[in-house]
């Protein structure tokens, strides 16, 4: 049985996604797997207990959900670091070394997914190299693309040491491909650090459906709500005259538009191209009109409490801390991590 460990360098890499599209490519492929993510951050209350939110759709997506507790052993809480510091509760190593064992039972691998980052937990002896002095693990990095992401992939070599593999890079503009290939990669494989996979940004893996668009916004749906779980690609404002409004709207597909309640002129341009949801500002209920028509053409229309601006920059915080939680998203993520990462490669260094 092998343990393969991927972790992170920072929140909202990726790593989830990676987790999932691998565990799914490899079930396929005849492997007997299970899952775990031994230190949590994104506590959900699951009947009586409280997992990580990651977890419980792992578990969901792989089926393996015997029992929610062995798959999600540790939360982090601020209460939970408050009695760490205290010294108030027992060694939470042990809770993981047991968890490990049980969904170890009759596989032949593990995937363990990590927390945020690799100090996550430190403070309680639960870190990811506190984890793998304990777990025998063999660790695989998922970075998201940035300038200077070499010298975190160093380092992060350095402190796991014999335990990493190497790495996957992801969410990578398309127009950065060349730079990778001929400069990054090289240096990386000189210094013996081997590259998985690239994962190119994809629209779809960074979309919103519409019912969680509106829950963050603390929007309430007017019509058409059968199509909640449309997934919204892209955002456009909508501040110009109609004529204009149309021109603009047509450029882009998949999108939500914002524009202030009272403003049907752009919100029946908005209704005329491929558009997703209109997102009303304002305070200002659409006009009978244009909600017989979204209506009508299956696009829900949802009001939300703020004015044009704020909602904006609500928008931009929840599409940069997005999940990949989406029956379509999942279909789509195993089709691009076959294409874009080297399964066999992996399978190889992996040992299994």
């Amino acid at each position: 049985m092998v343990t393969c460990y991927i972790v992170s360098n920072e929140e909202f890499s990726g790593k989830s996604t990676i987790c999932a599209g691998l565990g799914l490519i490899l079930k396929n492929q005849g492997y007997n797997l299970n899952f775990i993510k031994p230190v949590g951050t994104h506590p959900k209350k699951v009947k009586d207990t409280i997992i990580d939110g990651d977890a419980e759709f792992m578990c969901e997506v792989l089926g393996t959900c015997e029992n929610l507790s062995h798959h999600s052993p540790i939360i982090l809480t601020p209460e939970l670091y408050t009695e760490g510091l205290r010294g108030e509760i027992p060694n939470l190593m042990n809770k993981i070394v047991e968890a490990h064992k049980m969904v170890s039972k009759d596989v032949d691998l593990i995937l363990m997914e990590g927390a945020r980052s690799l100090n996550d937990g430190l403070t309680l002896g639960v870190s990811v190299p506190q984890i793998c002095k304990e777990i025998p693990s063999k660790v695989i990095l998922v970075t998201k693309y940035k300038w200077g992401m070499v010298d975190d992939i160093l380092f992060l070599k350095e402190q796991l040491k014999e335990h990493f593999l190497g790495v996957i890079i992801n969410i990578i503009p398309r127009d950065e491909i060349e730079y990778i290939d001929e400069n990054i990669i090289p240096y990386l494989n000189k210094n013996d650090i081997s590259v998985f996979g690239t994962v190119i940004e994809n629209k779809l893996l960074s979309s919103i459906s519409v019912k969680d668009l509106s829950m963050n916004l603390n929007g309430e749906v007017l019509c058409a709500h059968d199509f909640v779980d449309e997934l919204v690609e892209a955002f456009m404002v909508g501040a110009m005259g109609q004529e204009k409004a149309l021109r603009f709207f047509r450029r882009v597909a998949n999108k939500a538009v914002i524009t202030g309640g009272d403003r049907a002129d752009v919100q029946l341009a908005a209704l005329e191209t491929s558009t997703k949801c209109l997102i009303l500002t304002g305070g200002f209920q659409p006009s009978a009109i244009v909600l017989g028509r979204a209506e009508e053409l299956g696009v829900p229309m949802v009001l939300v409490p703020y004015d044009t601006l704020t909602t904006v920059e609500k928008t931009e915080k929840i599409v940069g801390h997005l999940r990949i939680h989406e029956p379509q998203k999942v279909d789509r993520l195993r089709e691009i991590l076959t294409e874009q990462v080297s399964i066999d490669s992996l399978k190889k260094s992996l040992d299994i």
